[in-house]
């Protein structure tokens, strides 16, 4: 058996594993949009009342998406966006704060969760859902 005719599964374990952390952050985020608003409010996110509920149906629509392999790639990159902001806005200033110097603001801004969504999501940009997806089904008809 060669594990070329595996080579589709890790593809399908990244889009499961990170559509459902989309989908199912956003149907937290969506059931407490008062309290994910008023975070946007405090960050200095611009029009709160309508970023906040905004990303958090990009998070769900993505998320559901990559589940099903369905304009993975669109999908991915929107989802990749929600993440730099996320980075920019809120992961990075209190790092930055913590350790101004070159060595160790690299080092934990690339252990955040942020950082390592925006690789997986990059790498699902560029290869696309693979076989195991809806898109991969609508290329062969």
């Amino acid at each position: 058996m060669k594990l070329d005719n595996f080579a589709w599964l890790p593809n399908l374990f990244a889009r499961l594993t990170v559509g459902f952390m989309f989908a199912s952050g956003a149907v937290g985020k969506l059931g407490g949009l008062g309290k994910f608003t008023a975070d946007f409010r405090e960050w200095g996110i611009p029009l709160p009342e309508i970023a906040a509920p905004a990303t958090a149906v990009v998070e769900l629509v993505g998320g559901l998406a990559l589940m099903l392999g369905l304009a993975t790639r669109i999908a991915a990159l929107l989802l990749a966006a929600t993440m730099v902001g996320a980075l920019v806005v809120v992961v990075a200033p209190p790092l930055l704060a913590k350790y101004p110097d070159a060595f160790h603001f690299p080092s934990y801004l690339f252990y955040s969760p942020e950082w390592l969504l925006i690789c997986l999501l990059g790498l699902l940009a560029c290869v696309g859902a693979g076989k195991a997806s809806l898109d991969g089904l609508l290329s062969r008809t």
